[in-house]
């Protein structure tokens, strides 16, 4: 039998952002970040979510954007699978320009298809059935 140790790992507005110290405590961790984002220091703890032989803890702020919260959400929850290259070309560039508007706090307006699409995305990605 082999033993792993996990490596930890955090995420922000799509964002990878690396452990600075294995043994600092979360809320350190987001203060430590704090002086490259300035916002996430009101941002609540998500986590962790395995990945591989990562743990991963996202840093999640409430985002004023047109259609509320829970489309920003989405789009963060759909963002994380960049990393792990779940999805295709198509899907990922979709993904990386609502990401964007995101980071800039732009008022997002997609349409019908596009907030079908994410919806999708979202449907077969990030949901309990999709386990």
């Amino acid at each position: 039998m082999k033993i792993e140790q996990l490596e930890r790992e955090f995420s922000y507005n799509g964002v990878r952002l690396a452990d600075p110290l294995p043994s600092m405590p979360l809320a350190q961790v987001r203060d430590f970040y704090a002086n490259v984002y300035p916002e996430i220091v009101s941002a609540d703890i998500e986590g962790p979510k395995q990945v591989g032989n990562k743990t991963i803890y996202t840093f999640r702020r409430a985002v004023g954007t047109k259609g509320g919260a829970n489309l920003a959400d989405m789009i963060n929850d759909v963002a994380e699978l960049l990393h792990a290259n779940w999805l295709d070309a198509g899907d990922a560039e979709f993904i990386k320009d609502l990401q964007e508007s995101l980071a800039k706090n732009e008022v997002i307006k997609i349409d019908c298809d596009s907030r079908m699409r994410l919806l999708g995305l979202h449907g077969k990605h990030c949901t309990a059935s999709a386990a």
